[in-house]
């Protein structure tokens, strides 16, 4: 990363992503590629699977980088986290499941199916998470709890919905 780079803000890397600067798309990877590979490590456990997540979200990001400003996302990393589950999860699931809402329509969707075996603070706090899009932050403000503990909360979610995807899909 360039060091006169360093110190931007997120507005000038915006508009610096948007002409297509070099310096500025290694300067987003910098930023934000550790915290999306965890997340993404969190839904596809597999190393070369979730190397391969986080390439296409930067992929995509550097293409679609003119919509942020219209996406309704106040930072670039929500806008990426979001990008960031939705693939994972895609890469998560088999080819031939559904996803998302496709998922939530069918009364017994295997995503409805996981989120009802869930204890009912882990619910609250997945349903917030995955199917609202809220932050960690959010979360702990609306439910009134630390963020730490919610971070332990979805944490716990995340464990079961691992082993939940084990068991359905293989």
């Amino acid at each position: 990363m360039r060091r006169d780079l360093a110190h931007i803000s997120e507005q000038m890397l915006i508009e610096r992503l948007v002409i297509g600067d070099s310096a500025a798309k290694e300067l987003l990877y910098d930023r934000y590629a550790g915290a999306l590979y965890n997340i993404t490590l969190q839904l596809v456990p597999v190393k070369e699977r979730a190397n391969e997540v986080v390439v296409k979200v930067f992929h995509w990001s550097f293409l679609h980088i003119g919509t942020f400003r219209t996406s309704g996302h106040r930072t670039l990393f929500t806008w990426l986290l979001r990008k960031t589950r939705e693939f994972a999860i895609k890469e998560a699931l088999p080819e031939t499941a559904l996803t998302g809402t496709e998922l939530m329509k069918q009364e017994e969707g295997i995503l409805q199916q996981f989120y009802l075996i869930l204890p009912a603070d882990q619910q609250q706090v997945f349903r917030l998470s995955y199917f609202k899009g809220l932050s960690i932050t959010t979360i702990a403000r609306l439910l009134a709890l630390p963020e730490a503990q919610i971070n332990e909360i979805l944490k716990e979610a995340m464990k079961s919905f691992r082993q939940f995807l084990k068991k359905t899909w293989n």
